[in-house]
């Protein structure tokens, strides 16, 4: 048994929604957590977060829809764990270019 390796990826958010990472070909990637940071100063910044479903014409599904994040703070943006199949994309938003970054965590798996 393979034990898998956690990986991480981060980015600044805008205000259009940007894939994160598509899941490859191959593969199910399981997302352990999303946080959201504001690094505005002084302004709260609403952060959403959705996923496409590739076996499905790409349908959105909203993960966190518009959740605030207050100035200089955090937030997790998944109340646990998920898996993404392959194909599949992680997009995110913000209300104000620039003033939120994301952090993923996650590991992948071959399908088998």
């Amino acid at each position: 048994m393979t034990i898998p390796v956690d990986d991480v990826i981060g980015a600044a958010l805008t205000t259009v929604a940007a894939d994160l990472f598509t899941v490859p070909v191959g593969k199910v990637r399981n997302i352990l957590q999303v946080q959201a940071c504001n690094v505005d100063g002084t302004d709260d910044v609403d952060v959403t977060l959705q996923w496409t479903d590739a076996t499905s014409a790409d349908a959105v599904t909203r993960l966190a829809y518009q959740v605030a994040v207050a100035a200089k703070d955090a937030r997790t943006l998944l109340a646990g764990p998920m898996v993404l199949c392959a194909g599949d994309k992680l997009q995110a938003l913000a209300s104000a270019d620039g003033d939120a970054e994301l952090t993923v965590t996650f590991y992948d798996e071959d399908v088998v």
